[in-house]
């Protein structure tokens, strides 16, 4: 369910109001990383929570496809928790929405396109009809018990953007989101610092800042200067034109609709999360798509190489996106094909690289000719440079300023550029990770304890969470390989009623021709008969007992560590 907020909407809580003079911060994602955006705000006995994001691990490979914060850190604070105030619509932003809500049913709050894509992934979980969700505008002012919060208008990638200002009655806290000041974004509005300012005029207790771009001097260039490349490229591509963005990039996608229009081509969307992007974003109004410029895939098989765009998921290398179908085998058809220009126009995210590289050299190798970030401006990012970080900084003007978004190193260097640059004491810049609690009080801040909050990993096939030792054993049978061992024990004697049976699969180093296998048996023979009658009995210290025998053995004469599992047959 979703509802519109006026100018001002408040919600009653039945609770005691407690004379505490202190308001505390606590990261459950997102610190030290890229992804997995969270933050609990509390004050007395309420917490609100700022974002549900996602992350990428280092785990994929093992049968994970994303990471989320563990929110079972949240069980003891499960009466204080009144509501999950969202940003914006990136997926390390409300990519963990459904997880969370599973657990804990909080009224949500964001901007129409924000929660149009969060009813999409609620929908999927057929959660939809299940969580109230609060539709709200710039400059709403919502009451949620002990905090008031007002929406700021922010620029970024992404459209429908918030900035929050999160008023408690120890002082107010901003919390950037995602966000850069750009003065002429092709959709909607430049960042509202005239809303900001005015906080900043009452008194800004601390400034909870985004630290992506903090490394990158100047200001980040605006969503409109990547025009020029973008009309040299239609002016100039001989055949077709297939531009390859996040499906989330809706000033970029407004350029290519705007550019194909002016050059006459037609555009093809294809991919899903992009085809769903932009038919949400034209229903809302935030795409403006002129009249006859979209066709279907089956329409533009009608017209000339030099009249067509394909607008398309997968700048990331992904393997079940469209681009790398087209350039490694074909999407619905549709092949890289000499002539073709791809615009790769998005940023690298850490981690993929290897995966985009593998993508360019099979576009090359069927004829495309690659544009990329390198050679043109034809992506620029969504995220504060330092002169940014400063516009932001002088007009909030803080007590304390809590770099958040990034890596660590990411995060040293706003703290390290503010403090150079922008005249605060180091005392007054607090770095903090995930799990740290921050306790501010008007003249003052610190850090009271580190809790163990951890992630949870998610198999979208079947969409459960996965444990971590689950993750540790798959880990595991990658790098070692397995060993299953089954020894048939008569239940009587307690003797051995036939030779151990050894299988191995992906244990490097075994030499099969040299009695390798034969003298592990006969290991495990021996170890067997050594044993007292009395262990016998204890199915699961015997299974143990053989399990480190064999792992001995195999260390020993090969270095491998595998995965062993023993199983005892009593006949």
């Amino acid at each position: 369910m979703c509802y519109t907020a006026s100018n001002r909407v408040v919600i009653f809580y039945n609770y005691q109001v407690i004379s505490v003079n202190k308001v505390e911060i606590i990261p459950l994602g997102g610190i030290g990383e890229f992804g997995m955006n969270c933050m609990g705000i509390r004050y007395a006995d309420e917490m609100i929570l700022v974002d549900a994001g996602m992350g990428f691990p280092e785990e994929t490979p093992y049968g994970v496809d994303f990471s989320i914060p563990n929110f079972d850190f949240l069980e003891e604070f499960r009466d204080d928790l009144t509501a999950l105030i969202l940003t914006h619509g990136h997926e390390d932003h409300i990519g963990a929405l459904p997880y969370l809500l599973e657990k804990f049913n909080l009224p949500v709050y964001g901007s129409r396109f924000t929660l149009a894509l969060a009813e999409r992934r609620l929908d999927e979980r057929e959660m939809l009809d299940n969580v109230l969700l609060h539709r709200v505008k710039p400059n709403d002012i919502v009451e949620i018990g002990h905090f008031k919060i007002e929406f700021i208008h922010a620029s970024h990638s992404l459209v429908d953007c918030f900035s929050l200002a999160i008023t408690t009655p120890v002082g107010t806290i901003i919390h950037t989101g995602d966000y850069k000041v750009d003065d002429t974004p092709v959709i909607g509005a430049p960042y509202d610092l005239k809303t900001l300012k005015k906080y900043g005029d009452a008194g800004v207790l601390a400034l909870l800042s985004d630290s992506t771009n903090a490394t990158v001097p100047g200001r980040t260039p605006s969503e409109r200067d990547v025009i020029p490349a973008f009309e040299e490229i239609f002016e100039q591509a001989p055949g077709r034109i297939i531009v390859s963005t996040f499906s989330s990039s809706m000033h970029r996608l407004q350029v290519v609709f705007d550019m194909a229009y002016e050059f006459g081509r037609k555009v093809c969307v294809l991919g899903r999360s992009m085809q769903k992007n932009v038919e949400i974003a034209e229903e809302l109004g935030l795409l403006d798509i002129p009249e006859g410029t979209r066709i279907s895939i089956s329409e533009s098989r009608e017209y000339r190489n030099d009249e067509i765009v394909y607008l398309i998921t997968g700048s990331q290398g992904e393997n079940r996106a469209a681009l790398w179908q087209m350039a490694t085998n074909s999407y619905k058809g549709l092949q890289i094909e000499k002539g073709d220009t791809v615009v790769l126009s998005a940023r690298i995210i850490p981690g993929n690289e290897k995966n985009i590289s593998r993508l360019i050299g099979h576009i090359y190798k069927r004829g495309g000719n690659i544009i990329e970030e390198k050679r043109r401006l034809i992506h620029v990012s969504g995220h504060a440079s330092q002169e940014d970080i400063r516009i932001m900084v002088e007009t909030a003007r803080p007590k304390f300023v809590v770099p958040i978004h990034g890596e660590y190193w990411m995060l040293f260097r706003q703290e390290e550029f503010i403090k150079n640059h922008l005249g605060y004491e180091p005392e007054n810049i607090i770095l903090v990770e995930n799990g740290d609690v921050l306790e501010l009080e008007p003249d003052r801040a610190s850090i009271l304890e580190r809790r163990d909050i951890g992630r949870a990993f998610i198999d979208e096939e079947g969409a459960d969470e996965i444990d971590y030792e689950t993750i540790r054993e798959r880990k595991k049978l990658a790098y070692g390989g397995m060993i299953s061992l089954v020894v048939a024990i008569d239940k009587a004697t307690k003797e051995l009623k036939s030779e151990p049976q050894i299988t191995l699969q992906g244990v490097a180093g075994v030499d099969f021709t040299n009695g390798m296998l034969e003298d592990a048996r006969n290991n495990i023979a021996e170890a067997i008969q050594a044993l007292p009658k009395e262990s016998f009995h204890d199915k699961t210290s015997l299974k143990e007992n053989l399990r480190l025998h064999l792992k001995r053995f195999f260390q020993r004469e090969t270095g491998a560590k595998p995965v062993i599992i023993p199983t005892i047959v009593e006949v």
